[in-house]
């Protein structure tokens, strides 16, 4: 990342303190985007006034020593190796020892390729055989983020040797104006749909570093005397790239075609504030002790905050709360100054570690090597995780029958009565309903009964309801189907949890006790599990090393089966537990059997096959108590 703070004045003479209160705003913008986007939609922009900054400084130090013919190839690349390895072989280490505890071996092994090619610097290039940047896939990566690091040190590598060509040449200037232009040039190809590439390419991305080096060349050549003939501008200009920066972070966001044109946005007001060091906004704002602080830890907050925002997500399954989120980035608030005081300066004073350091980041990138190779280390789980850990949600018969109206070509209509003369159950509801076909269809081989059936997914069985036309429309069909068809039980199942309007569902229950329906069957809610439940016995496993039959926490409780109960006693219906048929006083039921297929539910609420036979199996005699149905 360009944090990396090669500007104090060990190197150059002339420290700037607002150029770290800049980096504060930068990863400020960063963190606050990955913590939580609604708060910065636009907060990616931050990396890409490190790159601004980075162009700056580096030029700076190459043109300064360059002059008073001070510079050595070895020793810049010494202090880069010195400023930068640190902290990310702490922070690739502890990742790697998180993943192993944490990763499926799928995930585990694409960490060992990420790490390989972080080691190697080419994140950037590696990314673009992955996900976007922006695909929800992408917060399951917990080193996503060193794409700007694998730009950053391709800059290094290049940068230097292009900048003293140019050097010698009086136009040096024009020709690095060319080259941030051709980049421009290149990355407008976003629009040509290379959106990955034109955010992971160096050739794209150059531009960015050149405004700042194109600034540091200015500022090295004749900065004293366009410092008197605009300093009355530099309130003005700092003024004005605080604005398009703040503009960029608010507007923007994952759908923007980033970088392209956009990226002017942030990378000008870049440029404005660096033009600008004795401004107010500088002086008094950037300058500030907190803005410094934030600064000198920018580059360890960098490394540190993604992995573990990473990790939450993966294991709460993507939906950490707030008070989890903001404990993390304290967490790597924590971690980045720990590092920043006790590995980073120690080091950095170091002159002779440079070798030694990069014998340890290439040891760290051999370790990813071989477990890419390994594919994961699998031993680490046992095979019946790993294939809970690979159930697809939904995966219930009643999903792919014809009378659930989200397949393909589905419709309600008489094809969704079982013909015959034996007594006929009408199963009424949504999506957790026709995850009971596979259930009732198993039962019809000990019950001598019809089945009708009629799913559709968020569809309550209420009539009239007023929420959603479909539905609405849909419930019409079947109300007009139990009409014709004279159900001897209609049975009422769904995602209870969600109905508000319970007058409403009084009202029809009413009207079906009008068509002199024999009984009408409430089933109340199964458990909802908040993180799914495959995602609950993975974790389970990842804590305590075992697989869980039952388990305590992180599902529903019996509030709303209490609640339905209480109600249909009221409206006049039968109730059947779901809730208690599945759950006790030890915990929630999650599998049958050693085999994925026996998990309960593949979802957060859905029954499985297994679970539906289960279930239906349990309520059979509650469900069909009387002579007709034996």
């Amino acid at each position: 990342m360009p944090i990396a703070r090669p500007g104090h004045q060990d190197e150059t003479g002339a420290y700037r303190p607002d150029i770290d209160g800049l980096r504060a705003i930068s990863i400020l913008l960063v963190v606050g985007y990955h913590a939580q986007p609604w708060l910065v939609p636009g907060g990616f922009i931050g990396v890409d006034i490190f790159f601004v900054i980075s162009g700056f400084l580096i030029t700076r130090i190459i043109i300064s020593q360059v002059k008073t013919n001070t510079f050595s190839s070895m020793e810049f690349y010494s202090r880069r190796i010195r400023r930068i390895f640190p902290a990310l072989i702490v922070v690739l280490a502890v990742t790697y020892l998180i993943g192993w505890i944490v990763l499926l071996p799928d995930g585990f092994s694409m960490l060992g390729k990420s790490i390989a090619a972080g080691v190697a610097f080419v994140s950037n290039l590696f990314q673009l055989s992955q996900v976007g940047y922006f695909a929800p896939d992408a917060t399951e990566n917990p080193l996503l983020h060193l794409w700007s690091l694998g730009i950053e040190e391709q800059f290094y590598i290049f940068w230097p040797p292009a900048l003293l060509i140019l050097f010698g040449s009086k136009r040096h200037r024009i020709w690095m104006a060319a080259i941030a232009a051709a980049s421009f040039g290149v990355s407008l190809m976003i629009f040509f749909g290379y959106k990955d590439w034109s955010f992971y390419s160096p050739i794209s991305r150059a531009w960015e570093l050149l405004a700042g080096g194109i600034v540091a060349s200015d500022y090295t050549d004749a900065w004293e005397r366009k410092k008197r003939c605009f300093a009355q501008l530099e309130n003005l200009l700092a003024m004005l790239g605080i604005v398009a920066i703040i503009f960029a972070a608010i507007t923007l966001n994952k759908e923007s075609l980033f970088p392209g044109l956009y990226a002017l946005l942030p990378v000008l007001g870049a440029v404005l504030i660096i033009l600008s060091p004795t401004s107010l906004v500088n002086r008094t704002f950037l300058s500030n002790p907190q803005m410094i602080l934030i600064g000198l830890i920018s580059y360890p907050l960098y490394l540190w905050h993604w992995p573990l925002l990473s990790y939450l997500g993966i294991v709460r399954n993507g939906v950490p709360n707030v008070i989890e989120i903001w404990a993390v980035v304290l967490i790597a608030v924590v971690l980045s100054w720990l590092t920043f005081r006790f590995v980073e300066i120690p080091l950095r004073q170091q002159k002779n570690t440079a070798p030694k350091l990069a014998f340890g980041l290439v040891t760290v990138g051999v370790v990813g090597i071989v477990t890419a190779i390994a594919a994961g280390f699998a031993f680490r789980f046992p095979l019946e995780i790993r294939d809970i850990a690979q159930l697809a949600p939904h995966n219930n018969a009643g999903f792919r029958d014809m009378c659930f109206l989200d397949v393909p070509g589905s419709e309600f209509n008489s094809s969704c009565i079982e013909r015959g003369d034996k007594p006929l159950v009408l199963l009424w509801g949504d999506s957790t309903a026709a995850a009971l076909y596979p259930g009732l269809k198993n039962a019809q081989v000990t019950v001598p009964f019809r089945l009708a059936r009629f799913t559709a997914s968020g569809c309550a069985p209420i009539l009239a309801a007023g929420s959603n036309a479909r539905c609405d429309s849909a419930n019409d069909i079947v109300f007009g189907l139990i009409r014709s068809s004279h159900p001897e039980i209609v049975l009422l199942h769904a995602w209870w949890d969600g109905v508000k309007d319970l007058e409403k569902l009084r009202q029809t229950i009413g009207q079906l006790k009008a068509l002199n329906i024999r009984r009408i069957v409430i089933l109340g809610p199964v458990p909802v599990w908040k993180r799914t439940l495959p995602h609950s016995l993975v974790n389970f496993y990842r804590l305590r090393h075992a697989i869980a039959d039952r388990i305590t926490a992180g599902m529903s409780g019996p509030q709303d089966d209490e609640r339905m109960e209480a109600f249909s006693k009221s409206a006049g219906a039968e109730y059947i537990s779901a809730w208690h048929t599945l759950c006790n006083s030890e915990g929630c039921m999650t599998r049958l059997g050693p085999s994925a297929s026996e998990v309960i539910t593949t979802d957060n609420v859905h029954l499985s096959d297994a679970g539906s036979n289960f279930l239906i199996e349990r309520i059979r005699r509650s469900l069909f108590p009387y002579p007709d149905f034996n």
